[in-house]
């Protein structure tokens, strides 16, 4: 069994934020495959794929999972929904269903703009949000299997929008003390946001609020796709699930907040992680949890068990940049980077020691992404099984890195490099059958255009 646990952690900021100890997600099985690429019939092509979809249980007990199919050739934007039923959540290979629904242009729907369906029982009617390419829209359904469209007072189909163009899309539904939450992503102005919409009765909505926006996700269209919160009650915390990527590098970053309203503006307070899934939804069924998520080749759709644990906390320093005589013993083994270690300020870096190593920080005080070079730290023994490594800047495997590596082989144990924002985030490395050996840290910048820099922020036991 493979337990997965969030590639990045954030606690020191969070533990600030959050009242109670954040909780991460652990996905603690091995996937199973539920859902494949479907036979559409004359819409069948040979990219299209499953995207965003919903998953509930039918009123007679069978479990349907819906999903986007995007790239079919039934015109227009080429979306529509395609059905699955399976006999319990750990069975795997659902059976198809075929096409559930197509775009009604006649209700001012966008042809082919069908997206993300999401279902909910409300006073035992399944509710399905979903949208249209430009607004959020509602069906129903008595027995959630067959669902009409839910128009308004007006005759108008849509309960709302952030606007012509902004692709207002990905909604979900979580009640919270008798108010229904709508969350879902749009890009105003090419700015992708989580937005939070919340109503009585259904009919009647408030005004949006973004509840989730920039920080280390970043702020292009993309980057709140497919929202998800859910409530963990133990903890009294919500946690939000928002996609960056989908495919074989698939990131979803994960926020842990007492707030439902708020997970963050242009910080990471709450960021405690991410997984590597794509347009995640939670399901929580007779006490057990479970997680479903695109395949990485983007031809399926796949589940496993979720657990949920105590978000690790920083421990003493292995390499403590704070000391000067530690700082000394760092070697620089190529190229010219000055200074090696920096206070640098002029980015909130959230560097958890003093000093940091900052390759595009020169002693002019300003940025220098021209420096280059390979920094090496001095040998340690391996005593934990889990350790801590904060890392910034540039994205570039190849180019701009920080690893762990063997110090007697040179073998490499860990590669980390940034994600084109400077405030240093730990990465959870898991040492458990490395103990005994002896390891350094390589810091590597190769590169001098924009963003050709690394940050190392320091390495720390985790507790």
């Amino acid at each position: 069994m493979v337990r997965t646990l969030l590639t990045l952690l954030a606690f020191g900021a969070t533990l600030g934020a959050c009242q109670a100890t954040p909780i991460v997600p652990v996905i603690a099985s091995d996937w199973w495959q539920v859902a494949g690429d479907p036979d559409i019939g004359k819409y069948t092509t040979d990219h299209q794929q499953p995207v965003d979809f919903g998953t509930w249980q039918a009123s007679d007990g069978t479990w349907q999972l819906w999903s986007c199919i995007r790239g079919t050739a039934c015109g227009g934007t080429g979306r529509l929904f395609h059905g699955w039923q399976g006999p319990s959540l750990p069975a795997t290979d659902w059976a198809p269903l075929g096409i559930t629904m197509q775009a009604d242009t006649s209700l001012g729907e966008t042809k082919g703009g069908l997206q993300a369906p999401h279902v909910i029982v409300i006073d035992g009617i399944y509710h399905m949000f979903y949208g249209d390419w430009e607004r959020i829209c509602l069906a129903t359904s008595a027995d959630g299997k067959r669902f009409q469209r839910v128009l308004g007072a007006d005759g108008e189909l849509g309960l709302f929008t952030e606007g012509l163009g902004t692709n207002t899309r990905d909604p979900m539904v979580l009640p919270i003390d008798g108010v229904h939450h709508c969350y879902y992503t749009a890009f105003p102005d090419g700015e992708g946001a989580v937005f939070c919409r919340t109503s009585t009765d259904l009919v009647e909505w408030s005004e949006s609020v973004r509840v989730a926006f920039g920080g280390q996700a970043g702020t292009n269209p993309w980057a709140a796709e497919c929202p998800h919160v859910v409530y963990h009650e133990p903890s009294d915390q919500y946690v939000l699930f928002r996609t960056q990527r989908y495919g074989e590098n698939a990131r979803t970053s994960v926020y842990c907040s007492p707030d439902p309203l708020d997970f963050g503006i242009h910080d990471d307070r709450y960021f405690v992680g991410t997984l590597p899934v794509a347009a995640p939804e939670i399901v929580l069924h007779e006490g057990e949890w479970y997680i479903a998520s695109l395949m990485p080749s983007l031809k399926g759709i796949m589940m496993a068990r979720l657990e949920w644990e105590p978000a690790p906390k920083r421990g003493d320093a292995v390499l403590d940049l704070t000391d000067p005589l530690h700082r000394a013993r760092w070697s620089l083994t190529h190229g010219h980077i000055e200074p090696r270690f920096t206070q640098s300020t002029r980015r909130p870096f959230g560097n958890p020691l003093e000093y940091f190593i900052g390759t595009a920080e020169s002693v002019r005080g300003g940025p220098d992404d021209a420096q280059r070079g390979v920094l090496l730290s001095p040998v340690f023994e391996i005593r934990a099984d889990r350790y801590m490594l904060y890392v910034s800047g540039g994205r570039d495997e190849e180019a701009l890195y920080v690893a762990l590596e063997d110090a007697s082989t040179g073998e490499e144990l860990f590669r980390f490099t940034g994600r084109d924002y400077n405030g240093l985030r730990p990465e959870l490395l898991d040492t458990a059958d490395l103990i005994g050996r002896h390891a350094r840290v390589r810091v590597v910048d190769r590169r001098t255009d924009g963003w050709g820099h690394i940050n190392f922020g320091g390495l720390f036991e985790a507790e």
